[in-house]
């Protein structure tokens, strides 16, 4: 029989949460999803305006019809509420369970009465991985949770007192300290705040510890796993739902092949450009940067030089393999997040007239006018200057140059929206 992962969750219309979220985590985490439907909320990114609960005989012929099929090594369990509850205990008995014990919506739903948290108590915490916000854990213990602290005793409430199997009390409501209370020991798990939307949270939350857990990994490794994992689904949000992107690792590896491919042609064309480029590599050298979406960017390690009458790249595309370069393109994305790829190359007021010529948006910024604390700061050069230079401009500038300082070379920085377009903006600069 194939391995599995059982979801027992309600379908978030809004495509942000719920089994949509779940399925993604599980086939993101390299396992199957076996989606089961219990309710279906009537919602979108802004509100939920009513809620269809999928009869209790339904949910039943869906987790039967599955369990016969495939080995099921850990059950998600989600949005549950009247006679589904003491249904979903039964069908899953024996299964390792996680319950992710959704009360209310973000915008302030209720989707739980209390009869039906009396019920969740009762029925499903018992020998269940519970897995509560500090809303969800107050509501459950009963307690007021302002500290570190109070989630610790909330964590123990819930497997010590209502009989879980293993509590972990998420504290982003509170300070980002995830605590998880496990055969008699206290773990925490410190995390980072990071900017991004945070719908499906909980969702991916439970249904990656799920697929952890399948796999084998011990809890306190798994939540350590399955936090790192939310934080990247919140930084590398789904800003089409305003929710979590649980497919964000696939992506980021995906984007790193192509820009990399992307880089390495574009490399062996300048390097065919040949003596057309050699005068016009710098004393430093030149490089060429392009970013991914996810902020990564690939360089050539060791520049490319002068190599007799052509020029040759010292090393191979890597990722971070230019800092200066990085952090100019980097810069240049929060203005204009279409742009990917940049070139230095070595300044002349011919090349700079030529581009004009050419139509380019040329820029420029005075690095003699560079505050001493940024030039203290030493990494805060490429910043200063491609914000100087964009608001210089007014508009996004193709080109960007500067005339150098003491014992720094003036310099021309070439940005396009491919490898493509920087290629042929260089070559048309040369051949002129």
């Amino acid at each position: 029989m194939e391995m599995a992962v059982l979801i027992i969750a309600g379908l978030d219309t809004g495509g942000g949460a719920g089994l949509k979220a779940d399925i993604e985590t599980v086939s993101a985490l390299g396992e199957h999803p076996l989606p089961v439907v219990s309710a279906i909320p009537y919602q979108n990114p802004e509100e939920v305006r009513g809620i269809f609960s999928v009869p209790p005989g339904a949910i039943g012929e869906q987790i039967r019809a599955v369990r016969d099929a495939f080995e099921i090594r850990a059950v998600k369990i989600g949005l549950l509420h009247g006679g589904a509850i003491d249904l979903v205990a039964e069908e899953t008995e024996g299964l390792i369970r996680v319950l992710d014990p959704v009360m209310a919506s973000s915008s302030g739903f209720r989707f739980l009465s209390s009869e039906d948290v009396r019920e969740l108590k009762e029925k499903l915490i018992p020998g269940s991985i519970v897995t509560p916000n500090v809303p969800e854990a107050e509501i459950l213990t009963g307690l007021k949770i302002t500290s570190v602290e109070d989630i610790k005793k909330a964590a123990k409430i819930l497997a010590e007192e209502m009989g879980a199997e293993a509590a972990i009390v998420k504290g982003g409501h509170l300070n980002l300290t995830d605590i998880l209370y496990w055969n008699g020991e206290i773990f925490e798990f410190p995390g980072e705040y990071v900017e991004g939307f945070t719908h499906g949270t909980g969702c991916a939350f439970s249904s990656a510890l799920a697929t952890f857990i399948a796999k084998g990994l011990k809890l306190p490794e798994a939540v350590e796993r399955v936090k790192r994992f939310v934080e990247g689904a919140i930084e590398f949000s789904n800003t089409g739902a305003k929710a979590v992107n649980p497919l964000w690792e696939l992506q980021r590896d995906s984007q790193r092949w192509r820009a990399k491919e992307e880089l390495e042609e574009a490399v062996d064309r300048v390097v065919k450009m040949g003596g057309l480029l050699n005068s016009h590599v710098p004393e430093v050298g030149t490089n060429f940067a392009l970013a991914t979406d996810f902020g990564e960017v690939f360089a050539v390690k060791g520049r490319i030089v002068r190599y007799g009458k052509t020029v040759k790249p010292v090393g191979p595309v890597e990722l971070n393999a230019s800092d200066h370069l990085r952090r100019a393109l980097l810069k240049m994305k929060e203005f204009y997040p279409e742009v990917r790829a940049v070139i230095n190359i070595r300044y002349s007021k011919e090349l700079v007239e030529r581009a004009e010529k050419l139509g380019l948006k040329v820029s420029f910024y005075d690095r003699r006018e560079e505050p001493e604390e940024v030039k203290r700061a030493e990494r805060g050069t490429m910043e200063w200057g491609i914000e100087r230079a964009v608001e210089g401009l007014g508009e996004r500038p193709d080109v960007i140059y500067h005339l150098g300082d003491w014992g720094k070379e003036p310099m021309i920085l070439v940005f396009g929206r491919s490898a493509e377009e920087v290629i042929m903006r260089v070559q048309r600069l040369v051949e002129l």
